[in-house]
């Protein structure tokens, strides 16, 4: 049988307990491009489904939640899931019952400050609404390549205490590849965005000084 790809499937206020587990699976791999199953009074059962068919990397390009009632825990798994998802460009969670715990797991998840490698390794190409605390300013554009490299060159510039780049996290980079890192950090000179300096302290803890100012107005700077 050939199968229908739908542009857009929406699923709004239809359930009133939950939604049927493998109704969730065939809508979500439907080859549909947006999905809207918000205000289903979906919760926790629901959100394993959902994050197995996000891992499994459908084509869904955007996906709204709103309006259910997931919980910190279930922003785990979601977040989790988003590791292994290069297709998903929009998740919105509006009005589920995320505290902070939960928007630092969506956050952790698409910009994880702990190395360069796992900054790398983090969700490029999903952006996330509908959080208190708004995050999505993360991965804006619409290729994963320049919201990586934001991010890449965003850890240089904030983590370093007296320099515009913290060599020290470029150490275990091959050398003949230095000079390639450098051109691109010249190319990141427009790109200061005083939202992810923001998001970036409030991962590391870190308290706001005047390079991370400078680094926010270099545009207007030039």
């Amino acid at each position: 049988h050939q199968s229908v790809a739908m542009e857009i499937f929406q699923v709004r206020r239809c359930f009133v307990d939950g939604m049927n587990m493998e109704v969730i699976k065939k809508i979500l791999t439907s080859n549909s491009a947006e999905v809207d199953l918000g205000t289903n009074r979906m919760f926790s059962r629901e959100v394993s489904i959902i994050a197995q068919c996000l891992n499994s990397n459908p084509p869904l390009a955007w996906l709204s939640l709103r309006g259910n009632h997931f919980n910190d825990a279930d922003a785990a798994v979601l977040a989790n899931s988003l590791s292994s998802n290069t297709n998903l460009r929009a998740l919105n969670v509006d009005g589920n019952n995320f505290t902070e715990e939960g928007r630092v797991a969506f956050l952790r998840a698409i910009f994880d400050v702990s190395s360069l490698a796992s900054c790398a390794a983090s969700n490029h190409n999903c952006q996330v609404f509908g959080l208190e605390k708004d995050i999505s300013a993360l991965n804006c554009y619409n290729e994963d390549y320049p919201n990586k490299l934001e991010k890449i060159f965003a850890m240089l510039a904030l983590s370093g205490d007296d320099s515009f780049i913290n060599t020290a996290l470029l150490r275990g980079i091959p050398t003949y590849l230095m000079p390639k890192i450098l051109d691109m950090a010249g190319d990141q000179e427009e790109e200061g965005n005083s939202k992810i300096t923001d998001l970036y302290l409030e991962l590391t803890g870190s308290k706001r000084c005047q390079n991370h100012d400078v680094w926010d107005n270099l545009e207007h700077s030039r």
